[in-house]
This record gives C-alpha cells, structure tokens and sequence, in this order.
C-alpha cells in the first residue's frame, strides 16, 4: 500500500519519529493505537459523571427557575 502525503508532512512525520527514538511505521503505529481511543467512562459503558453544585437554601435549578422560555 502507498499513500501520497505532501513533502512537507512526510518531512515532519520523519522528524517526529527521529525526536522519539521511533521509525516512522512504529510511530505510525502508536499514532494509530492510540486514537479513537474512547473516554474511560464511555470504555466501561457508563454516563460520565457530572458535577453537582449545591446552591445553598434554594436548593437544585432547573431550565424553567432561570428561563422563561421554558413552561
């Protein structure tokens, strides 16, 4: 397989790889395993956890409590 990469990017994919000690097709490799990798919440199929702000004496805030948009 080839691929037709600018001059120029091939130019930096080469000295990337010489600044890690790396050949191009291993920092390829890398580049490649290591993307798409999903979050660690997503990984174990779980929703992320989001912050909970407590706001004193009023308690919780929904849309409709700011906004009049909402009914």
């Amino acid at each position: 397989m080839s691929l037709d990469i600018p001059t120029e990017t091939a130019e930096r994919l080469a000295a990337k790889a010489r600044e890690q000690g790396l050949s191009i097709n291993a920092l390829l490799e890398r580049l490649l395993n290591g993307a798409g990798d999903p979050t660690p919440s997503a990984a174990n199929g779980k929703a992320p956890i989001l912050p909970a702000w407590h706001l004193g004496v009023r308690g919780s805030l929904h849309r409709r409590d700011i906004y009049d948009d909402v009914d």
